[in-house]
């Protein structure tokens, strides 16, 4: 199983919500409707999909055996 970083560029998030939606354990929205990381490092790969689901890209996640980036 993988570990992995995850990563929110708040300049780039519109407040969609998709990725707490997805992901409530790892998302959550701020009061004024930024998307915050719940959790810096975790198992849980639903942080690629939530990643891939940002419409304005602002989630990246790095795998933190293999120094990739995943999403």
């Amino acid at each position: 199983m993988s570990t992995y970083r995850v990563q929110i560029d708040r300049s780039l998030c519109s407040g969609f919500g998709t990725c707490a939606e997805l992901a409530p354990d790892l998302f959550d929205l701020d009061g004024s409707g930024v998307a915050n990381v719940r959790v810096g490092e975790t198992d849980d790969a639903t942080a690629i999909d939530a990643a891939g689901e940002c419409p304005m890209g602002a989630i990246s996640v790095f795998n933190i055996d293999t120094g990739e980036q995943e999403a």
